[in-house]
């Protein structure tokens, strides 16, 4: 079997101006980034993913966050379009790659990647700070699967308080988003005080989360997964998360 791609972007210098409503966000600190996402694409490599990396956009402050960008689907790479004024220029470079891959189609705004989880029974599309109804609307007759819109109550995408794992286990924190339309799925609840790690990335049977969560990791590994952790300190007070790093092909 082909193993994946994950594409992926260095921090740029401008990085510590991300966007952000973390109250350590003028703490971040450059150097100690570089390492942990030098660490972190070890952690990809270790789950058996081919590494496409970019080179930095360092006028750029949020482009390591290449998720937001697009949403691989298939064959087509759906491109998105930032409601962020500072990260609408983020899309263009990683196009040039994508265009070598998938076929690319362009959506309307306003819309970010982190707010569309794929799971085998539908496509749930957050309706956040950052996407709106319209946008997912329009998706939504982009793709032949059912999506499903999902109100985020609190945090900046739906997937900061969501992952599917797989064999229809959800990783859910139910106090940041409606949790109707996942009723279908058997959840791992993680609590409030955990919630940064309700961002996963899960690979087959292994599963990529944030350093510093044992409760959420020993659920995790009760329901028969593997984990992988990895320090991500600087990029969760720039408000980004396990997912958000990378684009998986």
């Amino acid at each position: 079997m082909e193993s994946l791609s994950a594409l992926v972007r260095p921090p740029g210098t401008s990085f510590p101006k991300a966007v952000s409503s973390h109250p350590q966000k003028s703490g971040i600190d450059y150097e100690k980034a570089l390492s942990q996402h030098r660490h972190y694409v070890d952690a990809l490599k270790q789950m058996g993913c081919r590494i496409l990396s970019l080179p930095p956009e360092d006028s750029l402050p949020d482009s390591t966050f290449v998720e937001d960008t697009a949403f691989i689907y298939g064959t087509k790479a759906f491109l998105c379009s930032a409601k962020e004024e500072s990260r609408r220029n983020e899309v263009e470079s990683v196009a040039k790659v994508l265009k070598d891959h998938r076929e690319i189609q362009q959506l309307e705004p306003y819309l970010d990647g982190g707010d569309i989880l794929n799971t085998p029974e539908a496509i749930f599309a957050g309706l956040s700070n950052r996407t709106d109804a319209n946008a997912i609307r329009f998706f939504s007759e982009q793709i032949s699967k059912k999506v499903v819109p999902v109100p985020v109550v609190k945090g900046l995408h739906l997937k900061s308080a969501v992952s599917y794992l797989g064999n229809n286990v959800l990783l859910i924190n139910p106090e940041r988003v409606d949790t109707g339309p996942f009723k279908i799925f058997e959840w791992i609840e993680v609590e409030e005080e955990d919630s940064y790690a309700a961002n996963c990335l899960a690979m087959k049977s292994q599963v990529l989360m944030p350093e510093g969560y044992p409760k959420v990791r020993e659920k995790i590994r009760q329901h028969g997964f593997e984990t992988i952790e990895v320090e991500m300190s600087e990029f969760e007070k720039a408000d980004g998360g396990i997912t958000c790093l990378n684009l998986i092909l």
